[in-house]
């Protein structure tokens, strides 16, 4: 689980500079919009599931599952927020800023997960 967050995190990353750098905007569409919200209602749900097996199964791979899904919950309320900054106040740099600071959470919860604790963000 530790790799698999130490993987996400320079992916979004890297993509958080470019965005900044390139000053790309956020574009919105219906579609990923809707997926967005789901993103953002379900998984933080299946987390929290995820955490509870694996505490009943005593498997530190499934809660790190559930915190990679509450990661995912994160950027979806990230990408919500910059979508939102953008579309309103004209700040299309929020969104980049806010995936750094995922991008470090994500770093962090490697580490959690390489040390064996089961806390999450």
């Amino acid at each position: 689980m530790a790799v698999s967050f130490w993987l996400l995190a320079p992916y979004v990353a890297s993509e958080s500079l470019r965005n900044l750098f390139t000053g790309h905007r956020p574009q919105t569409s219906l579609l990923g919009i809707v997926l967005t919200i789901s993103s953002l209602l379900a998984m933080p749900a299946l987390g929290v599931a995820k955490h509870r097996l694996g505490a009943r199964l005593d498997s530190g791979a499934t809660a790190g599952e559930g915190t990679q899904n509450i990661l995912c919950a994160c950027l979806a309320a990230a990408v919500l927020v910059g979508l939102m900054a953008n579309a309103r106040l004209g700040w299309w740099w929020l969104d980049p800023l806010v995936g750094m600071v995922v991008a470090g959470v994500a770093v962090k919860e490697g580490w959690a997960a390489w040390r064996g604790d089961g806390s999450c963000c």
